[in-house]
């Protein structure tokens, strides 16, 4: 429903808890539906453009894939038949928090009216300024 709905969606828990495996579960699924012959037409197709946080993530990294991302859904959505939503996966977003460079800043804007769907996986919680700006999933 997140993805859906454009709604941020961070994915909280331990290593080796299956967090990256159920986003790959989602987007197959989501795929199944589109293939079905007897599919609702309103699902929209889901495109996953991920970005690996890491302690030398910079704000203008997340914000270039960000852009990409918004760029990719306008083009395939241009006099398509089927409506996509692209999702920005920040893969580890936790480590980014690490970082001298402060890359989460740019979170506060991008995710004040988004425009994309836009899911966050961490091993452990992000500050609550930015948990605040999306549904929480801990495992």
């Amino acid at each position: 429903m997140c993805i859906f709905n454009k709604l941020p969606l961070f994915v909280v828990g331990k290593p080796g808890s299956s967090k990256s495996y159920s986003m790959q579960v989602i987007v197959d699924n989501f795929r199944d539906l589109i293939r079905h012959p007897f599919k609702d037409s309103d699902i929209p197709l889901v495109e996953v453009l991920s970005y690996q946080c890491s302690p030398l993530s910079t704000s203008e990294s997340i914000e270039s894939t960000f852009t990409r991302a918004k760029n990719f859904q306008d083009n395939a959505n241009r006099g398509a038949q089927h409506s996509t939503v692209a999702v920005v996966l920040l893969d580890e977003v936790g480590l980014a928090e690490h970082s001298p460079h402060l890359p989460l800043k740019v979170l506060h804007k991008l995710l004040e009216k988004p425009e994309l769907a836009v899911v966050g996986i961490s091993n452990w919680p992000l500050d609550p300024a930015k948990m605040n700006r999306g549904v929480n999933h801990i495992f």
